[in-house]
Parts: structure tokens; C-alpha cells; sequence
């Protein structure tokens, strides 16, 4: 059973690992993780970071990666990814 609840959703986002940045979509995303679609090989525990809109960016770690997706669970608290968020975070918990 998840910790959160999630939020579906199809958007732009940005994937920094290290110096660089990779393009990616984001498909759901909940105030413990996000899932993206980002063909890439990242290593499970990488450090990674995410941003959408330019205002959520959030670091996390590589949780799960198959098929063309990752699964990333964020490092900060509920609380700030919530601010991050902004309205996506409505009905999230």
C-alpha cells in the first residue's frame, strides 16, 4: 500500500543527474515520488533531481527504472514537496 496518493498527470519536466539535464515527462506524481518517462540508464539509488514548471525541484533517488521509466522518490518532507508543488498538490496527501 503507498505512503501517498498520486496524481495523474502528462507533463514537461527536467531530470538533472550530475552536471546535466535530460528532457522527461512527468506521468504521476505524489507528495513521497514522481514517475517520469526518461530513456536513459540511471542506476537504482542514483541521486537525481526533478523539476516541473520551473518551481517544484526536488531531489530524489532512483527507486525503480524500467521500459523507458522511472520511478523517483523525493528526499525533502511531504511538507515542502507540497509547497513546491503548488496547486498539483491539491487533494494530495
Amino acid at each position: 500500500m503507498r505512503k501517498h496518493n498520486r496524481r495523474t498527470m502528462v507533463q514537461p519536466a527536467v531530470l538533472g543527474i550530475g552536471s546535466f539535464d535530460f528532457e522527461c515527462t512527468a506521468y504521476d506524481v505524489s507528495l513521497g515520488g514522481i514517475r517520469i518517462k526518461a530513456d536513459l540508464p540511471v542506476e537504482r539509488n542514483a541521486s537525481v533531481y526533478v523539476q516541473m514548471r520551473h518551481r517544484l525541484r526536488q531531489n530524489a533517488k532512483v527507486v525503480w527504472a524500467a521500459d523507458g521509466f522511472m520511478g523517483l522518490r523525493f528526499i525533502d518532507p511531504p511538507e515542502k514537496v507540497k509547497m513546491g508543488l503548488g496547486s498539483l498538490s491539491n487533494g494530495l496527501n
